[in-house]
């Protein structure tokens, strides 16, 4: 097997499991573990919080390891933090441990994306390295949709789901040590090179971006379900079957590559700018189920998959000498820029209504399309295959 391919297939299955079913699938589990271990909402938010703060921290850890040590070990601890968060989850007991289990699983996201970042430097022809790591990056959806049917049918509800994910998590293990490489780079980068690295025009510009963009998406990832049983009316399976769709969507964002090979990143990058925005716009205006919540759902999931692999493409190339360093930075500041997000459009939920705090990251999304990566790295296109 060409080692692009198998590198691709062990990437998008390891984002897969860290991503989709160790970090996703919470939301989808919480109405069922609330009935099982009975804790306030308020409860739940300083849970969810945890996944947060665990990305956060192994994201700053994941460049430095996979630049000291290789890709390799922080991958292959990705998987093994998932499996571990997952198995605590399914023995949980009580709030505190199911906070412990999210904090740890919330470490395998973290650690995934940046090892990947730098596997893909690595082993990948600079020609074909935009299209590794948008398909890579699109195993969030894929995990998503593959959770569906187990936390729907499994029996033995969220922790049988819960020990599945967990055993899925483990056996994506083999084939990081097989495809990934491991050993530090010949060359390492200080902490005054790699602070020198990311200060750098465009990489603090990515960074800005990556923050407003984690800011905008913050409306329908943190208050999405919330906003559509409580302004939009919507009842409780359909609010469930519409965020499923949007995170099924994101498999879509593996697009991306062949996407900017014919348009060129920025222009893709717009397009998913676009299409977070749009569907904020219809929820803020919409007192009612629509159909059209379906498609509009669905362009919100694939838009900001699609836009965190323009993101992740950006930030590897304008780091090229620590291309983990670039990708970390960048899902870092995404991730800062969603807790703010989520603390600013619950303030404008609370004090001035969905209609306003929605249009308003509406407008963010929109604003955010006259402020692109430098034309550097933004207009240069990705080959065709």
């Amino acid at each position: 097997m060409k080692a692009s391919v198998a590198l691709g297939i062990t990437g998008f299955s390891l984002i897969a499991v860290t991503y989709g079913m160790a970090r996703f699938s919470w939301g989808l589990m919480l109405p069922a573990i609330m009935n099982d271990i009975p804790f306030s909402p308020r409860v739940a938010g300083v849970i969810s919080a945890c996944s947060f703060a665990a990305y956060c921290l192994s994201t700053l850890c994941a460049s430095v390891l996979a630049e000291r040590f290789g890709p390799r070990l922080p991958a292959a601890a990705a998987a093994c933090c998932a499996a571990a968060g997952l198995m605590l989850l399914a023995l949980a007991f009580s709030p505190v441990m199911l906070a412990a289990g999210l904090f740890i699983a919330g470490l395998g996201s973290g650690l995934a994306s940046p090892s990947l970042a730098a596997a893909v430097s690595r082993v990948i022809s600079v020609t074909q390295q935009p299209l590794v790591n948008t398909v890579i990056n699109a195993g969030s959806g894929a995990g998503i949709i593959l959770s569906v049917p187990v936390l729907l049918y499994l029996p033995g509800g969220w922790r049988a789901a819960c020990t599945v994910f967990g055993i899925v998590a483990l056996a994506s293990l083999a084939p990081v040590i097989c495809c990934l490489p491991g050993g530090g780079l010949n060359i390492r980068l200080g902490k005054k090179n790699r602070r020198e690295t990311l200060l750098r025009r465009p990489v603090a510009r990515l960074l800005l971006i990556a923050f407003a963009s984690g800011m905008a998406s913050a409306a329908w990832w943190s208050f999405g379900p919330d906003v559509l049983r409580h302004h939009s009316g919507v009842d409780e399976n359909t609010a469930s079957m519409l965020w499923l769709v949007s995170g099924g969507a994101g498999i879509l964002g593996a697009m991306t590559g062949p996407m900017a090979a014919y348009a060129g990143l920025n222009q893709v990058y717009r397009i998913s700018q676009l299409f977070m925005a749009a569907p904020l716009l219809l929820l803020a205006f919409s007192h009612g189920f629509s159909w059209w919540f379906f498609p509009a759902v669905a362009l919100c999931g694939a838009g900001y998959v699609t836009l965190t692999g323009v993101l992740l493409v950006c930030g590897t190339s304008a780091a090229q000498d620590a291309p983990a360093s670039g990708a970390g930075a960048v899902f870092f500041m995404l991730a800062a820029g969603q807790v703010a997000g989520s603390v600013v459009f619950g303030m404008l939920y609370t004090e001035t209504g969905a209609a306003f705090a929605l249009t308003m990251f509406a407008v963010l999304s929109v604003l955010m399309t006259f402020y692109t990566p430098q034309k550097r790295y933004v207009d240069n296109e990705i080959p065709a295959r």
